[in-house]
């Protein structure tokens, strides 16, 4: 039995990728810092949930702590948590804005490796999720992708480092996924989801991807779950772009 930990666990990515590693036999801990929907995912995977800010260290290692202590064993951690926490350009870009963008999207991602490279053997794999966003300068996201442009970096430094110990560390970097987060994108002033605009924006973005279409979270899911298994033993410091192909980098 292996066991993996998922961050951001309650919806979207980190929901769909503890979906496809339950399916593919884990014992997953769905870990949000939103805990009902932490509950609501474990519920579908027959998984544990607990609460987690994954931007909190010692939080971070209380979980694989505790993890150990239950089940004796962590063989996949699963860095999925994230979000846009500000908007607009390099020039605009308020201190505190930056830090915490900063903590959310890579700070954390570092807390939740160290805490799982401590404690796997052999054979455990690290997978985090990047972004799209590092391939192209997108006007208002800057803060957001320099900390995911960060999170590719600390996908190949410890690929390096933990590879003679047999620890496997890859990332994925979704293209535009349709989640809670995208979603938002969809919401007329009234805060409800405006069908018009929906299509309009889905138009637009798909017409710079050769597949046509924007990405599901499942679809991502599944690249974390075949990163995390034994099917992709000789693949670590790799960068898989779930994208539809908007992005092709030699």
């Amino acid at each position: 039995m292996r066991v993996a930990i998922v961050t951001g666990a309650a919806g979207g990515i980190g929901r769909a990728s503890a979906v496809a590693l339950a399916a593919a036999g884990d014992t997953v801990v769905c870990a949000d810092l939103d805990p009902e929907g932490a509950a609501r995912t474990a519920g579908e995977v027959d998984g544990m949930a607990t609460p987690l800010d994954v931007t909190d260290a010692a939080a971070v290692r209380a979980l694989v702590g505790h993890v150990i202590d239950r089940f004796g064993r962590l063989d996949v951690y699963a860095n999925v948590a994230g979000a846009v926490t500000s908007r607009g350009p390099v020039a605009d870009l308020g201190e505190e804005d930056f830090r915490r963008s900063l903590d959310l999207n890579l700070t954390s991602l570092v807390f939740g490796c160290q805490a799982a490279a401590a404690v796997m053997k052999a054979g455990a794999a690290i997978v985090n999720v990047g972004s799209g966003t590092v391939d192209a300068a997108v006007g208002d996201l800057a803060a957001y992708s320099i900390a995911k442009a960060g999170v590719l970096q600390l996908t190949r430094s410890l690929a390096r480092e933990l590879g003679a110990a047999g620890i496997r560390v890859n990332a994925v970097s979704p293209g535009y996924i349709l989640t809670g987060m995208t979603e938002e994108h969809f919401r007329g002033r009234d805060g409800e989801i405006d069908p018009q605009r929906r299509a309009e924006i889905l138009r637009t973005q798909a017409e710079g991807v050769p597949l046509g279409r924007a990405g599901l979270a499942a679809e991502v899911g599944s690249v974390v779950a075949f990163l995390a298994s034994d099917a992709a033993s000789y693949v670590t410091g790799q960068v898989i772009r779930v994208n539809g192909g908007s992005v092709m980098p030699l």
